[in-house]
């Protein structure tokens, strides 16, 4: 697999957004508690706030990965792209990174659970939702290096 990792710059905050859009737009279970101008800020946001990686292959552009530390804040891989091994590459390339990696998943998102549980990531708590944007409960998972 064709795939490179490169420091996001201030010009891809654009199709960071875009990316989540994308997203948000194919799992309508996941409620939009961002109004449009939000949304269409999301790059810029995460920009000042992780270090995000855009994830290339030979076509351009095919998803991001953002770390905050050793938080995972989001992984996104555009939809033509999953089931190709890019998030697997990206979570591999952190992993490389950082001895332990956290994040949090949607307890209905079972696709994302396995995913993680296949990369060796424990479930550490389970939560109501209450302290989440969506108010949606979900997992948080642990991954330690050996």
């Amino acid at each position: 697999m064709n795939v490179k990792f490169i420091k996001a710059i201030d010009e891809d905050a654009a199709e960071i957004s875009q990316i989540l859009e994308d997203w948000a737009a194919s799992n309508r279970e996941i409620p939009l508690v961002h109004n449009v101008e939000e949304r269409a800020d999301y790059g810029r946001w995460l920009l000042k706030r992780t270090s995000v990686t855009m994830i290339h292959n030979s076509s351009g552009v095919v998803g991001f990965l953002a770390l905050e530390k050793h938080i995972i804040q989001a992984l996104y891989i555009k939809k033509d792209f999953q089931g190709f091994g890019f998030g697997q590459a990206a979570i591999k390339f952190a992993q490389k990174q950082f001895e332990e990696l956290r994040l949090w998943v949607f307890q209905s998102n079972i696709g994302a659970q396995k995913f993680y549980q296949r990369l060796g990531f424990q479930i550490v708590e389970k939560s109501d939702g209450e302290d989440n944007d969506y108010r949606l409960p979900d997992i948080f998972y642990c991954w330690k290096s050996t």
